[in-house]
């Protein structure tokens, strides 16, 4: 008897400490339209900070080819019941990357880091496949203009249009236009992406600004509707 009433005690507490909580609506950067990514509970803002979100691109632009692009956001900053994140990185499913690598054909992965215009640091990964087995000098001269490419590139963009443009069809297009005097390869990915670093005083502004527009929008919210005139209503 004595061990069903803790049971039910028990159980009471879990559903208290379920009620106590409050759901959070988990939004994107402004570099993805600030579009909803899901929700998230917790009995205290603070606990939400620091959690990652995951969405594929295929979630913030409809478009089903890209549905092996997996991105991922670190919640930032709570102002209400909307929690803001931070995008920190991407990279594409273990099967999509499978498909791209056949047998008999060479695999040429490169890794490096690049800066952005406004201070940003991330690390990129890219993968290129030719159609055949290629000898290691010219796999080097290939791993060479992808990075020189990608690395230029992100010097003169900021970070938001450098992510844009690094998860884009553009970017792959380009490297496979710069590679094929080298040797033309089959398939050329950019699979993987990390911020290393986030500038604070980037950070700060950009805070501001969201803050600004959330106070624009809820003033517009709650502002009371124009009662029409004799004239108008004649």
């Amino acid at each position: 008897m004595a061990s069903k009433r803790a049971e039910r005690a028990a159980a009471r507490r879990i559903r208290d400490k379920w009620r106590a909580k409050v759901w959070y609506t988990i939004i994107a950067p402004e570099t993805f339209s600030a579009k909803e990514l899901g929700m998230t509970p917790a009995d205290d803002p603070q606990k939400v900070i620091g959690r990652i979100a995951e969405a594929t691109l295929y979630d913030l632009t409809g478009n089903y080819r890209k549905m092996h692009v997996k991105l991922y956001f670190k919640i930032n900053r709570i102002h209400g019941t909307n929690a803001y994140t931070r995008f920190i990185g991407h990279d594409m499913t273990t099967d999509y990357i499978r498909r791209m690598v056949r047998r008999r054909r060479s695999r040429i992965d490169a890794i490096f880091p690049v800066n952005t215009a406004d201070g940003y640091r991330m690390r990129v990964k890219v993968i290129a496949v030719p159609d055949k087995r290629i000898k290691t000098s010219i796999k080097s001269q290939i791993r060479k203009a992808i990075t020189n490419h990608l690395t230029e590139k992100a010097k003169g963009m900021t970070f938001s249009e450098y992510v844009k443009y690094i998860l884009s069809d553009e970017a792959p297009k380009e490297l496979s236009g710069i590679l094929k005097p080298i040797y033309p390869v089959r398939r050329i990915e950019i699979r993987k992406s990390e911020v290393l670093y986030f500038p604070e005083e980037k950070i700060v502004e950009l805070e501001r600004e969201e803050e600004k527009k959330e106070i624009e929008v809820q003033a517009a919210e709650e502002a009371p509707e124009e009662t029409p005139t004799t004239a108008e209503t004649q």
